[in-house]
């Protein structure tokens, strides 16, 4: 499975929260807007300043972080993927969200990659479904099952 992994997926995998992730590492390639790196970083420091990790909580998930941001093919937020997040859509999302599901389609557009989302952002993947990106829960419980 090719996956476009969200911040919110990832640093909930890192803190071991939410539900599990079978597919976790398991994929055949995954990608990352460069904002990834950011909104990770962003979401560790304000666990640090509400007292939820201490600061040799926030130097581990930092390094973690980059690892994870090293393992994934990142993709820029460039001014195509800008342009198609401007653009008018039938969903209705956030500036942050936009430029994910920018990023997603301009993969698949531009460079031919067909990616599932992985995201603990509920918005977001509905977002996405109405896009036609296929969530990558969906997409790992297809692949486990057995061929008829």
């Amino acid at each position: 499975m090719i996956v476009y992994l969200d911040s919110s997926f990832v640093i909930r995998r890192l803190l071991g929260v939410g539900r599990p992730a079978e597919f976790w590492g398991k994929w055949e390639k995954a990608y990352a807007s460069t904002l990834m790196r950011v909104e990770c970083c962003r979401a560790a420091n304000r666990l640090r300043l509400e007292g939820m990790i201490d600061d040799a909580g926030r130097a581990r998930l930092g390094t973690w972080i980059e690892t994870v941001c090293n393992a994934v093919t990142q993709v820029p937020v460039t001014d195509a993927v800008l342009k198609r997040a401007s653009e008018a859509s039938q969903v209705t999302v956030g500036t942050l969200q936009a430029i994910h599901l920018a990023t997603i389609q301009e993969l698949e557009a531009v460079h031919g990659v067909k990616c599932a989302l992985a995201s603990d952002d509920a918005g977001l993947v509905q977002a996405a479904k109405a896009l036609g990106i296929a969530e990558a829960d969906a997409e790992a419980e297809q692949e486990e099952k057995p061929a008829k």
